[in-house]
């Protein structure tokens, strides 16, 4: 009873630290849509720096703390908000993930390169930190220890990560789901666009959660350092994983599972290494098991449920500068730096630097199963190093004791990495995104801990001896002929890449990816698709494992870890990961930049040997250089390689700019929007000669418009004509390229959105105006502050009042549009944008949507209403306008709209500037009354 007791509460202490984690992790991607793999570089480097001011400057607990937890954790955290994160807001999953890797990588680099130069080039006296036997907490030192009823011992680090975890988590939750900043947070992560329509700043949100979340980070980091007794960054990154775990658990959204979740966890694992006998024969398996259980929530709470079918990639299309280049322009750079590679390797390099660059061609394999499986088939696989080592060991295993040749060696580690990879790939056909993302990662560190391990397939502590086969002529035991032999393998899976590409299979998984029920529904399959990319990755980074092993002569499970793949996934990310040439060179910078740092270089003659650089013998420098990397990831998420071919093709494609606000086609006089003949109100919104588009495309063409005080407005257009555009350039989240837009006779043409927000703009996009994550009044509560107007949106909308604490994605569409209106009703904006605010709705709702404009109308709003089709709105409008192809083809009263020119329009004739005989609208669409 005393054992289990005291497993209990050491179990409870360490997962009060996976608590404090997991809580961090969750507060940020909650409110940044961010998952930060590299928050234990954020908590060991606050703990690193306590560390040097407690016991390398000698300052008492008290202030070191503060200055580490309270200031430094929270200044990281704005540093890596402003320099990184923010600008990863639109990227996609790739992206992000690996701009955390990059900070695993880099920031904890960072104080150590600092006190390395002090010490040595100023003369500090302070202690390097790399071996601490007893690292210091906040508590007392010694520290105090206690014997409780039971049997059980606790001490004074323990009991303070106990309390800090509890309160924590009940401040985090409050602040969360209770206070109005946590619900800003929220908003932005559920919809971004939406929230800043809705007034809220979304960068102010984002820092606040870096801010919240490196705060968590130093205090998990600092209080968490005496109860696991180590200040490494490889701790604190076991750490960040199990705690992942945890953050599942919570869904990644509610703090309290999370802290839960991560209480549990500890005390779980200690539980099954006490007592399971399971863990007496398979070794590891009770560090795996944060591993499993992270597998098997993601498997059971991580699946997509929304509807897929009324959805579209969200995926940001990447452009391709080179599909304007002709074959020969695209390919001849390639080839002339092939051959150059082919000439050093021959004639030129050293043997030292022939080796290295071996080593990196081998590497190069591994990476290019990343532009296949992430590139093409956009799936994120953190597992891929799992992979290499698992058929790196089996190859040696099957050559060392079976005696096979090499080639057979090959044959069998590629196939045992296929059979892995399969494996790896299940949770694809349930998962996507960040939850594949994670669910690979479980994986891979499950092999780590457990298939790994096993004595019998890493030989002992000893691994496998490779010998380099002869194959024919070949010997691979000479690097010069084993970086060609590399070389010629990577060629062949390249050409083999690109005809796949071209082939019915790579369209098939370009389908795929982009929506897997419209691919079913062409009769594809999604799940033998995405298998067969998992397989043939797989295949590669297996060859590519082979070749890394054959290379070392050496076969072990600790070289080439998980941890180790996600800087190799990062680091093709950062040159370019849908481009195989993209691979080679992270492959080639993978290995020759830390020989660079470490050897240095020299000119040859007759260059002046002072030109050269001796090199540095500090093993920072090379992770402090992978992290200005993820910088410069954050500025260009496709890569390296595509933003200096991107400037280029801009610079190619640049002409001389259209002046703004030209006259209209043919000389013809504007037709401004929202001014009907005779009326005489001062205008609050007016638009003058707007241009707006996407890239090198023009949408929008020399646009007028003038809305009113208590003016109900109407454009109709087809698909196409430029309306959606309209409303997110009114709303600032398109820029204007040309043109001016005055709200009350202020210029808002440069202001962000939640700037005219606040100033009185309120943009209803066309996928509705509500938050799908937030709850009904969650969605009220954004615009209308106090309760009691809440209370008057129910009373207009009864409706929603019985569905107050429902998920906004649970309700129909026209459910879903009361719930903007209702907040508009109570508190009128000063201008309203709806695009589109009838699309799919059933007539009766229809009704009650026209009745709320008028009813705004009659508050004195400026109501413009863009619409596809004559009807809904258009019957209680007071002017109206055609729109086609970014430009006002029509602009009058309602009753002077000729329907039948309105078909020609979208038939894309284009109707005459003054209809020679007005005609009136039919009955049907007409109001009892008529039109006033």
């Amino acid at each position: 009873m005393e054992k289990l007791l005291n497993l209990i509460v050491s179990g409870a202490v360490s997962g009060a630290i996976y608590s404090l984690v997991a809580a961090g992790l969750v507060v940020s991607y909650s409110a940044t849509g961010i998952f930060n793999l590299g928050y234990g570089a954020v908590a060991f480097t606050t703990a690193y720096v306590y560390y040097q001011l407690h016991i390398g400057l000698g300052w008492p607990i008290v202030p070191a703390a503060v200055a580490a937890i309270v200031v430094f954790a929270p200044l990281v955290g704005v540093a890596l908000d402003r320099l990184v994160f923010r600008r990863l807001a639109a990227a996609g999953d790739t992206a992000k993930v690996m701009a955390t890797v990059g900070v695993l990588v880099a920031l904890p680099a960072v104080p150590r390169l600092l006190v390395e130069w002090l010490t040595e080039t100023a003369g500090w006296d302070l202690p390097s930190g790399t071996k601490v036997f007893l690292t210091p907490g906040i508590g007392p030192s010694p520290k105090e220890s206690w014997r409780l009823p039971g049997g059980i011992v606790l001490d004074s680090n323990q009991l303070i990560v106990a309390v800090l975890a509890l309160v924590v988590s009940v401040a985090l939750w409050a602040l969360m789901r209770h206070t109005r900043l946590g619900l800003r947070m929220r908003a932005v992560v559920d919809r971004p666009e939406l929230a800043a329509l809705r007034g809220v700043d979304p960068g102010r949100s984002s820092t606040i959660a870096w801010v919240l979340g490196s705060g968590l980070a130093g205090l998990a980091g600092v209080a968490g350092a005496p109860v696991f007794n180590s200040l490494s960054p490889s701790t604190y990154t076991s750490i960040t994983f199990v705690a992942t775990a945890a953050a599942v658990v919570g869904r990644l959204r509610s703090v309290p599972l999370a802290v839960a979740g991560g209480l549990a966890l500890g005390v779980l694992q200690n539980l099954v290494t006490g007592y399971a006998s399971i863990t007496k024969d398979i070794v590891g398996f009770g560090q795996a098991v944060p591993f499993v259980v992270l597998l098997g929530g993601l498997l059971l709470l991580g699946r997509d449920r929304s509807r897929r079918a009324g959805t579209v990639a969200e995926e940001r299309s990447v452009e391709d500068h080179r599909l304007a280049l002709s074959a020969f322009r695209r390919r001849a750079p390639w080839a002339i730096a092939t051959v150059l590679l082919v000439v050093y390797i021959q004639l030129v390099g050293s043997d030292y630097w022939v080796g290295v660059v071996g080593r990196g061609l081998a590497l190069a394999l591994v990476f290019v199963s990343f532009v296949l499986l992430t590139g093409t088939g956009g799936m994120v696989s953190l597992a891929q190093a799992a992979l290499a080592t698992a058929a790196g060991l089996s190859a040696g295993l099957v050559i060392e004791r079976y005696g096979v040749s090499w080639p057979v060696g090959l044959a069998v580690g590629v196939a045992v990495a296929v059979g892995i990879g399969v494996v790896v790939a299940f949770p694809a056909l349930r998962l996507g995104g960040l939850s594949l993302t994670l669910a690979t990662l479980a994986l891979g560190l499950a092999g780590d801990s457990v298939l790994f391990a096993w004595p019998w397939f890493r030989n002992g502590t000893s691994g496998w001896s490779i010998p380099r086969p002869t194959l024919g002529p070949l010997d691979l035991g000479d690097d010069r002929t084993f970086a060609l032999v590399v070389l010629g393998v990577i060629l062949l899976v390249t050409a083999m890449l690109h005809n796949l590409e071209r082939s019915a299979t790579g369209r098939a998984l370009v389908a795929v990816r982009a929506s897997e029920t419209a691919a079913a529904t062409s009769g594809l399959s999604p799940v033998a698709a995405k298998l067969g990319v998992f397989a043939l990755s797989a295949a590669i980074a297996g060859l590519g494992g082979v070749f890394l092993v054959t290379f070392d002569f050496h076969a072990s499970d600790s070289t080439y870890t998980t941890a180790v793949g996600l800087g190799w996934l990062a680091a093709v990310v950062l040159w370019g990961i849908r481009r195989p040439g993209a691979a080679v060179i992270a492959g080639l910078s993978a290995s020759l930049l830390p020989a660079l740092l470490a050897s240095g270089f020299t000119w040859p003659e007759p260059v002046p040997s002072w030109l050269g650089w001796d090199g540095t013998s500090s093993i920072y420098v090379a992770d402090l250089l992978f992290g200005l990397g993820a910088v410069q990831m954050a500025k260009s998420p496709d890569g390296i390689l595509a933003f200096v071919g991107g400037r280029g093709a801009r610079r190619r494609a640049a002409g001389p700019p259209s002046a703004a606000g030209d006259p209209a086609p043919g000389g013809e006089a504007r037709r401004v929007i929202g001014a009907p003949a005779g009326a005489d109100r001062t205008p609050l919104l007016t638009v003058r000669g707007l241009t707006a588009g996407y890239g090198a495309v023009g949408v929008l063409h020399g646009i007028d418009l003038d809305l009113a005080p208590g003016t109900l407005t109407v454009v109709i257009g087809a698909n196409g004509a430029g309306k959606s555009t309209l409303c997110s350039t009114l709303g600032g989240l398109v820029p204007a390229t040309g043109g001016r837009i005055e709200l009350d006779g202020r210029d808002v043409t440069g202001t962000a959105p939640h700037g005219r927000a606040r100033a009185g703009l309120m943009v209803l996009p066309e996928s509705r105006g509500a938050f799908p994550g937030l709850t009904v009044e969650d969605n009220l509560a954004l615009w209308l502050d106090r309760a009691e107007e809440r209370e008057q949106a129910y009373e207009r909308f009864p409706a929603l009042g019985a569905r107050r604490h429902l998920l906004a994605r649970d309700l129909s569409g026209g459910e879903q549009q009361m719930v903007t209106l209702a907040a508009a009703c109570v508190r009128p904006p000063r201008v309203l944008v709806a695009d589109e605010p009838t699309l799919g709705l059933a007539p009766l709702v229809v009704a009650q949507v026209v009745a709320a404009f008028e009813e705004l109308r009659a508050e004195g709003v400026a109501v413009l209403v863009v619409e596809e089709k004559i009807g809904g709105a258009l019957v209680a409008a007071d002017a109206c306008a055609t729109l086609r192809l970014g430009e006002v083809t029509w602009a009058g009263r309602p009753a002077d709209l000729d329907t039948a020119r309105v078909g020609e329009l979208h038939l894309g004739r284009v109707i005459d500037p003054e209809p020679a005989e007005p005609a009136l609208l039919p009955p049907s669409v007409l109001p009892a009354g008529g039109l006033t």
